[in-house]
């Protein structure tokens, strides 16, 4: 519907001109355009929401994994090398 609109606009430029129909066209073109832009902010919001909780569980699992190195660290079960090592080899081990 939108794309017949515009089209019609465009190729009659000159007959939207003359009857001075600008604001009409325009108008048409925004009352055909609206849903589609309702499901672009849906479409929008799907996808951040879905990169966000990507983002906030890979950044958890990191400072999990930070957090119990630490735990092994203080309690003398390792050294912070030994930590590193095992830490960076799962990281590329999940790659």
């Amino acid at each position: 519907m939108t794309e017949i609109i515009l089209e019609q606009a465009i190729a009659q430029v000159r007959t939207v001109y003359s009857f001075v129909g600008e604001s009409k066209a325009l108008n048409s073109y925004s009352e055909a355009i609206q849903n589609t832009l309702k499901l672009g902010y849906k479409a929008g919001m799907a996808k951040g929401l879905g990169i966000g909780c990507t983002y906030g569980i890979a950044c958890m699992s990191w400072a999990l994994v930070f957090w119990y190195a630490g735990v092994f660290i203080r309690f003398g079960q390792t050294d912070g090398g030994k930590a590193f090592t095992a830490i960076f080899s799962a990281i590329v081990g999940g790659m």
